[in-house]
């Protein structure tokens, strides 16, 4: 069977990252071109990932010109925030099917956007949410959707990390690159698993936000209510000193909790906590990326949980600016 054409674009640590798993876990896939600005990433990805492998493919400063001038089927994007949306619609351009990092993109005209684009060209589009992915989460969406926990109607959640000493000085705290602060970043994973998991909409969305003298933010404190009527809170801290990451959800016959990346759960019922089920071992990101290609399945991470997000996003900083409860728009 052909092998899955993949360009890079981006090289960073997070794509060595992917780029590593690619070649050690995927051998429907080929890595066939990189793209990054700066040569330094360029290098390393180079260094770390495919000289490994006796693998050399050209690398490019730009893109756009990899996409010309390189035959492709697939394109990876881990970019700043921002870019992700240009990137996105270059690669579709091109006729590539797309996996493109968290955020999706940064507002919600721009998911509509790609979302409409990938339906009319017939690709692939998956964000590489790690949560959607695991057997945790899948296991956890498949109750709810079935109602073993009852009708949801509590969802609360936390994110703190050291996160700014961490990014200090790089492109994360430029708002022209990231799209926002740490709600932004590891935040997004949190609102992303709430909205997964319960496989709800925000409706109504009252949110405060703390610079803490940077740029973007890096406290940040909402309040959600849902589509079913269902309340939630979620709380983001990118100045703490432990790193404190989880999801609570609650129904009437059950509840759950689990980590904003999946990895762990705790279930339990009105008898009390519920023995650990056997759950079986689910597609890695890049394995359900290539299922997709092939037609074999579909992604648990599409546009449209991107688009809900975004438009939750839109919803938290718009109210931390005015100060006011501010209508989520689901049209």
């Amino acid at each position: 069977m052909k092998r899955i054409r993949l360009g890079i674009i981006g090289c960073g640590g997070m794509s060595r990252y992917h780029g590593k798993q690619i070649t050690a876990t995927i051998p429907e896939m080929e890595i066939v071109a990189l793209a990054d600005t700066h040569q330094g990433n360029l290098d390393r990805y180079q260094a770390e990932v495919l000289s490994p492998v006796n693998q050399k493919p050209p690398r490019f400063h730009d893109h756009k010109e990899m996409l010309k001038k390189v035959e492709m089927d697939a394109t990876l994007i881990v970019t700043p925030h921002t870019h992700h949306f240009e990137q996105v619609m270059d690669s579709y351009a091109a006729g590539c099917h797309v996996l493109v990092e968290k955020p999706m993109v940064t507002n919600t005209e721009h998911a509509k956007t790609v979302i409409a684009e990938a339906k009319k060209r017939k690709k692939v589009l998956s964000i590489a949410f790690p949560g959607p992915f695991t057997r945790e989460f899948q296991y956890i969406r498949n109750l709810t959707k079935k109602g073993e926990l009852g009708e949801i109607y509590l969802i609360n959640a936390l994110c703190t990390q050291e996160w700014l000493r961490a990014v200090k000085g790089t492109w994360r705290v430029d708002p022209k690159l990231s799209g926002g602060g740490q709600a932004y970043d590891s935040g997004s994973h949190m609102f992303n698993a709430m909205l997964y998991l319960s496989g709800l909409k925000a409706v109504e969305v009252f949110a405060w936000m703390d610079n803490k003298g940077q740029k973007v933010d890096i406290i940040t404190a909402a309040t959600i209510k849902f589509d079913n009527g269902a309340v939630g809170t979620a709380a983001v801290s990118g100045d703490a000193p432990v790193m404190e990451q989880g999801v609570y959800m609650q129904g009437p016959k059950g509840a759950i909790k689990t980590h904003i990346y999946g990895s762990w759960m705790e279930q339990y019922d009105c008898k009390g906590k519920v023995q650990y089920p056997v759950v079986p071992e689910t597609p890695s990101i890049w394995q359900n990326f290539v299922d997709c290609i092939r037609g074999r399945a579909e992604t648990p991470s599409p546009g449209e949980l991107g688009l809900r997000q975004a438009r939750l996003m839109d919803a938290l900083y718009e109210s931390a600016r005015t100060g006011k409860v501010i209508k989520v728009h689901n049209d």
